[in-house]
């Protein structure tokens, strides 16, 4: 399957799905936001992706159902095509241990969920200026 999905968002709640993804629209992400509900969904979707075209970004919850986010980055983490893909934590949690663990495993950043539009808003233009802007991502091999 070949996809022009440039930021896949592993986010279980449709409200904060909603949210973000207007946020990002708002700061003026001009990449298309792919969202799934759960992590087998997100790796079912990688797995089937194009190597050409995988997302830039990927933005996952930790607290999904099923496959926690912490087993779903590991699967990225560890697979050698995935593993290049700028991959940012953002859950609700803001414990040390779920903070520790996710850059163990390789995340490329970890953010805690904002409570209210305006700070969805800050972090998505942060998200937006430092990764689409700012930072040289990997184009697929």
């Amino acid at each position: 399957i070949e996809m022009d999905v440039t930021i896949l968002l592993v986010e279980d709640s449709p409200a904060d799905a909603a949210i973000l993804s207007a946020a990002l629209e708002d700061v003026g992400c001009p990449w298309p936001i792919h969202i799934v509900q759960t992590g087998e969904e997100a790796l079912a979707l990688l797995g089937k992706i194009d190597n050409s075209a995988h997302p830039q970004l990927i933005l996952l919850d930790l607290n999904l159902p099923g496959k926690t986010g912490h087993e779903v980055l590991r699967e990225i983490k560890g697979n050698i095509v995935w593993q290049a893909i700028p991959t940012i934590v953002l859950s609700s949690s803001a414990t040390p241990n779920d903070i520790y663990k996710s850059y163990q495993l390789h995340a490329n950043a970890y953010i805690t969920k904002p409570t209210n539009f305006n700070e969805y808003q800050l972090i998505a233009r942060k998200i937006s200026d430092s990764w689409l802007k700012t930072a040289q991502l990997p184009t697929s091999m």
